[in-house]
């Protein structure tokens, strides 16, 4: 299911607006403390966003990197 949920940190929660912008698709899943999965189709690369990660703009910064990686991914 393609969440429209938004995640309860808001440092995540825009980086999560910021991958759905690159074209990404964002996973809402909950599985123990998983909020969900960033995947990127053309490469299946998955990247997991945690529900209560300890520094939230540490792990906002992990999902930008993704996303830069991924953005030209062939």
């Amino acid at each position: 299911m393609i969440s429209s949920g938004r995640h309860p940190k808001k440092a995540i929660a825009e980086a999560i607006k910021h991958a759905r912008e690159q074209g990404l698709i964002v996973i809402e899943r909950h599985s123990g403390h998983r909020w969900g999965v960033i995947v990127c189709m053309r490469c299946k690369g998955r990247f997991s966003v945690w529900c209560t990660p300890r520094v939230p703009e540490n792990d906002a910064a992990k999902i930008h990197r993704f996303c830069a990686r991924h953005r030209e991914c062939s």
